[in-house]
């Protein structure tokens, strides 16, 4: 598993790397460390071309350095990070300094190393300079065409997880994520699975409850089968995992079971559709990824 970890010298910085180790530590054997510069300094349009080139080189300069030592005291720390998941010896960490437009930068860095994952924080605001703000992380889990972590706050271990399910090929895809790039002795599985609200309210008034319940019989026997065989599947994996049917709109029972349960990250997939089109998770995975208070793996 291969993670790109953007990062400034936001404290928001300092809890995704320490996130990062301790999700992944198990099972990541590479992560590069990425610092992005602006390409160019604000405001120089005003200031005669050779004074431009003097001053933007030393300040290039000035900023080459304290990307450096801002990336080795991350580096440093995702080591001991790892060192505590048991991980030292299986993955690498490398560090990366780029210029550009923060977002595109980052989602150029992470298709050329073929990362499985990008991780960033929720938010970060620096002198260094400080660029995780809602909107980059919003734009890098909106168009990112890998797996997406986004950290909002500690993550204990062992860890409390949430996993949304739809039966689609999404969350199909997800559940073999998790699998994969979680450790069983190291997370707690609560799997949910939503029945919508498909009718609006001139449809319960016009065919009236008993009939309404009736027609979405089908949909609640169907979510309730796929809670049993994804369950069968992670406890043969070896994880602890209870599961959960709830029901109506599937963004907010998401969030409100988060709350209710207090789980540190949630996951979801991306873009599902289950076969008689429940809910669309792509749409739902934005929404967790925003308005989640926990930290938010969209899976990709």
């Amino acid at each position: 598993m291969k993670i790109l970890c953007p990062v400034d010298g936001s404290d928001f910085s300092r809890l995704l790397v320490q996130g990062v180790g301790s999700i992944f530590g198990s099972t990541v054997h590479e992560i590069v460390l990425l610092h992005v510069l602006p390409a160019r300094a604000p405001g120089t349009r005003l200031v005669p071309k050779d004074e431009q080139d003097t001053s933007w080189s030393a300040l290039s300069e000035k900023m080459n350095r304290a990307s450096r030592k801002l990336l080795q005291g991350h580096a440093e720390r995702l080591k001991v990070a790892l060192h505590q998941a048991e991980a030292s010896r299986l993955a690498s960490v490398k560090t990366m300094v780029m210029k550009g437009d923060v977002s595109d930068t980052i989602l150029r860095a992470s298709e050329n190393m073929h990362a499985d994952c990008i991780a960033v924080g929720s938010r970060g605001m620096s002198d260094v300079p400080g660029y995780l703000s809602g909107s980059v992380s919003r734009k890098i889990v909106t168009h990112a065409s890998c797996s997406v972590l986004m950290v909002k706050g500690t993550v204990p271990i062992p860890l409390p997880v949430l996993l949304a399910l739809d039966g689609s090929k999404a969350t199909q895809r997800a559940m073999r994520k998790i699998m994969a790039w979680l450790h069983p002795d190291e997370v707690v599985l609560h799997t949910v699975s939503v029945v919508p609200e498909k009718l609006t309210d001139l449809g319960l008034e016009m065919l009236g409850k008993r009939q309404a319940k009736a027609l979405m019989a089908p949909v609640r026997k169907y979510t309730q089968k796929l809670l049993a065989e994804s369950r069968q599947k992670l406890l043969k994996a070896g994880f602890q995992v209870d599961a959960e049917l709830l029901e109506g709109n599937p963004r907010i029972q998401i969030l409100e079971a988060a709350q209710r349960l207090k789980i540190p990250l949630v996951c979801v997939g991306s873009k599902g559709l289950s076969g008689i089109e429940r809910f669309t998770l792509g749409s739902v995975s934005e929404w967790v990824s925003t308005y989640a208070p926990a930290s938010v793996l969209v899976i990709r």
